[in-house]
């Protein structure tokens, strides 16, 4: 948890606070008027809104995120990992998001700075029905654009350096998913070729 700064931080962090509580609790269907304050809010501030405050609306979680995304992305990888589990509130806003989770669409958009971490925390991950293991495994799949091939030969590769260990395990029942989840159908049949030509080059 992202601890608050002391001093005058502290008391422009409980402002922002009181005033992002106060944005999403009295939200009204224009829902471009909740959360403002968050717009122009630290990624510290972000974080805290995220773990203390009842965010209500499908706005105030986009700002949210949106504020963590524009961090740098080897800051914005680990906290988008660890709201893994975190579900955009039901609203009536049409959001065009693919997820009800936004971390995983905010992973999504980083692309390939966020492949090692999510792997990592795959083979990390102990509970195999977990919410956040199963948006790992989407936001892993989202990151070339639905080509998963090469994903896939990685999951192999970390899988096989493992070998006999739990994490190993993991891995490649990551990469079974992602082969069945992103390939179907007259797919399949592509995406095997391709890992048998990634096998044949090395």
């Amino acid at each position: 948890m992202v601890r608050q700064p002391q001093g005058i931080d502290q008391s422009r962090m409980c402002r922002t606070t009181c005033a992002l509580l106060f944005a999403c609790l009295w939200a009204n269907p224009c829902a471009s008027q909740g959360c403002e304050d968050l717009k122009l809010a630290t990624a510290t501030d972000a974080v805290n809104a995220l773990d203390h405050v009842e965010i209500k609306t499908a706005f105030c979680s986009r700002s949210a995120f949106q504020v963590i995304e524009n961090l740098p992305q080897e800051q914005a990888v680990p906290i988008l990992i660890k709201y893994l589990g975190f579900r955009r509130p039901t609203s009536n806003e049409a959001h065009g998001l693919r997820s009800q989770y936004p971390a995983v669409d905010a992973l999504a958009k980083l692309g390939l700075a966020a492949e090692p971490a999510l792997i990592d925390f795959i083979a990390r991950q102990e509970d195999d029905n977990s919410v956040q293991r199963a948006n790992a495994l989407e936001a892993l799949g989202l990151l070339r654009r639905g080509d998963v091939v090469p994903t896939i030969k990685l999951l192999r590769e970390h899988s096989a350096a493992l070998a006999g260990t739990p994490p190993a395990a993991r891995l490649d029942s990551a990469a079974k998913y992602l082969l069945k989840t992103f390939c179907p159908g007259k797919r399949l049949q592509k995406c095997e070729e391709g890992l048998q030509e990634s096998d044949e080059d090395k």
